[in-house]
């Protein structure tokens, strides 16, 4: 085990800690321990520096006895980013063989599906990627297969038109077999005939329809074409074949640390659980989170991940957040978890800027924001806020948009607000979409040239070019066959490359593609094919002319000189505000529709969890989803928290509000004269 020594705190302290700080005794006690246990850590708490400080100390002590490995796994590719950043250049060992930082799904891919797939199917899968799989089973769908007749076809066709199942199944493992399953939970796919059609599907029918689409999900998997679920199916299986698998992996880690697990799925921290949770386990596994901020996780209990290690680290002290603020958010912990508010200003003194209610009149919710802003500029103008061009001030809600003008959503308050771009795409349906749309753009070449490759690639795919086992060909195998051929080929494709990836970057884009599309006829002759399916792809005009380039207009309001951010609250977990307005917003039926009238309680004082085990009403789920939301959005501000609320609404209880816990500041409609 790991001894701690104070030169080793002082040495972190000096990379992490500003002058004169120091780590407190509660992440201390976290830092210096090193077995298997859960840390609990309320927002601002400085959980994942003192992770850092962790990750610092055991660069100092590699490499491990037996060559042995520290596995650190985070939810987001950005979480593991922040990681590699702050502290990478500390720790050159530990971001090498054998050890692995990385998100939860490579880790699964890496170590378990990709191993599993060439035990059962003797070769590499050739994608993981849901884009890829969602193309892929969308077109096999359609193809005959072996067995079935036409009309049995149009069965399956009718089924999945009305249904709409066939990018949501998947395969689970049941005795050693694959079964069809509704879903990762493993619920069952019931095949049943669709309302419209008048004369039902008799048993036979049925059973048929359900074979197509097992036969069509089975063959994508055969093509190694994956969906990121399938990685849990295949982990499932060599767990399952192979019991001392995860032995290998244990003794391949010998501490292991998940950091921000409360945003796990059910499979996820299922599969954590079976390799590295064991009465007899060898490795260290230490998960930490804070189960309170569980905003994404639909599968799993709030309570399921944390009630089952007897060794609890807890970190209450939060210096994010001040006394005021830390009071309000602590009213919505589902944990019962104390927050402690420590933060100061300038001078070390405790912040005691009360929490707003902002309470409108329908007719002037489009002045919620602007308000918000002019209270941003009081505090500022009495020296309450410190004016600094890196402060954050946001206006969040839950819900961006709704159709239902009754329903007040995110784009009511501020109407310009638009979600912003679509998200990543590797693959596009025009050659020019490729060179527009570059992901992960950097001062080196290398987005570029993948790009390009990947539309080679997607030429060669609608072209039905395979490799020589009939699979679709990846970056790495273009590369091989064109390195094979006993030519010049290679080495005129790397020059093109090379200026085509020049050219992107300096944006000349069109030059590019007008080159690109003169070589594919050469390009197709490499493979003694010529253009026939692929012409469209090449020469159409790319038809997202504003895919992935947000309105930067829309996106924040601008007044007093500084802006205010408008976004989603799922977009800003994590982040630190100076001020936060959260805006409420209609969200599902049950138990009321918006925040306020489902944590009316606990806007009065009364803690979340005191109010449910007296609660003998319904929709209970829907109350905690709303409780983990207002606890994530109430919790990113350092300075002011303002919560936005119909009068219509707020009425109903305003004359209980407690002066000493919030402010309450009105926009009413003017009267007319």
């Amino acid at each position: 085990m790991i001894e701690v020594t104070p030169d080793d705190i002082a040495y972190t302290e000096s990379l992490l800690l500003k002058s004169g700080q120091t780590f407190d005794q509660e992440r201390l006690n976290f830092i210096k321990n090193f077995k298997t246990l859960d840390l609990q850590a309320v927002p601002g708490s400085g959980k994942t520096t003192a992770l850092l400080a962790k990750l610092l100390i055991l660069e100092r002590h590699l490499p491990l006895e037996k060559n042995r490995g520290i596995l650190i796994l985070s939810h987001t590719n950005a979480a593991i980013d922040e990681i590699k950043n702050k502290i990478g250049h500390h720790c050159p060992m530990l971001f090498s063989h054998p050890n692995f930082v990385g998100t939860i799904q490579s880790f699964t891919d890496v170590f378990l599906a990709i191993p599993a797939y060439v035990t059962k199917y003797k070769q590499r899968p050739v994608r993981i990627d849901d884009e890829i799989y969602n193309e892929t089973i969308g077109r096999i769908f359609y193809y005959n297969k072996t067995g079935f007749d036409t009309q049995e076809k149009k069965n399956a066709i009718y089924y999945n038109t009305n249904f709409n199942v066939l990018f949501s199944i998947r395969f689970v493992l049941e005795d050693g077999l694959f079964r069809l399953a509704k879903s990762i939970s493993g619920d069952p796919l019931v095949i049943k005939t669709p309302t419209p059609r008048k004369e039902k599907f008799n048993k036979n029918e049925l059973d048929r329809i359900a074979d197509w689409l097992y036969k069509t999900k089975l063959k994508v998997l055969e093509a190694g074409v994956l969906c990121y679920d399938d990685a849990y199916l295949l982990a499932d299986l060599i767990l399952t074949e192979i019991p001392s698998y995860k032995n290998l992996i244990q003794n391949r880690f010998k501490y292991v640390f998940v950091d921000e697990m409360q945003d796990m799925e059910k499979h996820q921290f299922d599969l954590l659980e079976r390799i590295f949770a064991s009465e007899n386990s060898i490795s260290f596994y230490q998960r930490l989170g804070d189960v309170n901020q569980s905003i994404y996780s639909k599968s799993l209990d709030v309570n399921e991940i944390w009630n089952q290690r007897s060794e609890k680290v807890f970190i209450n002290g939060s210096h994010r957040l001040s006394a005021p603020i830390a009071k309000i958010v602590e009213k919505f912990s589902l944990t019962s978890t104390q927050v402690e508010g420590r933060m100061t200003d300038t001078n070390g003194n405790q912040l005691t800027i009360k929490p707003k209610l902002i309470c409108y009149d329908i007719e002037r919710k489009t002045d919620v924001i602007p308000v918000f802003s002019d209270l941003i500029k009081e505090l500022i103008d009495d020296g309450l806020i410190i004016a600094n061009e890196d402060n954050k001030y946001e206006a969040i809600g839950w819900r961006k948009h709704h159709n239902d003008v009754n329903k007040i959503c995110i784009s009511d308050y501020w109407e310009n607000f638009k979600t912003n771009g679509k998200s990543k795409k590797i693959d596009y349906d025009t050659l020019e979409d490729y060179l527009k749309f570059i992901e992960n753009r950097s001062y080196t070449l290398g987005p570029y040239r993948k790009s390009i490759l990947n539309a080679l690639n997607k030429i060669l795919y609608l072209e039905g070019i395979r490799d020589e086992y009939s699979r679709v060909f990846t970056i790495s195998k273009l590369i091989k066959y064109f390195k094979d051929l006993d030519n010049e080929e290679y080495d005129s494709l790397k020059l093109k490359l090379y200026n085509w990836c020049l050219g992107l970057k300096t944006g000349e884009i069109s030059l590019v593609l007008k080159e690109i599309r003169a070589y594919v006829p050469e390009f197709l002759n490499s493979f003694d094919r010529q253009l026939k399916f692929s012409e469209e792809f090449i020469n159409e005009s790319s038809t997202n002319i504003d895919v992935e380039i947000p309105d930067e207009d829309t996106q924040f309001f601008e007044k007093n000189g500084f802006r205010v951010n408008v976004s989603s609250i799922h977009s800003v977990k994590g982040q630190t505000h100076t001020a936060t307005l959260y805006l409420e917003t209609f969200f599902s039926r049950g138990a009321g529709s918006y925040e306020s009238e489902r944590l009316r309680n606990q806007i009065l004082g009364t803690p979340i969890r005191e109010y449910l085990n007296n609660y003998k009403g319904g929709s209970v789920e829907k109350i905690i989803q709303s409780a983990r939301m207002a606890y994530v959005g109430f919790s990113r501000p350092t300075h002011l928290l303002c919560f936005a609320i119909d009068n219509s609404r707020a009425e109903l209880f305003l004359k209980e509000i407690n002066e000493n816990d919030w402010d309450v500041i009105q926009i009413k409609k003017q009267r007319k004269q």
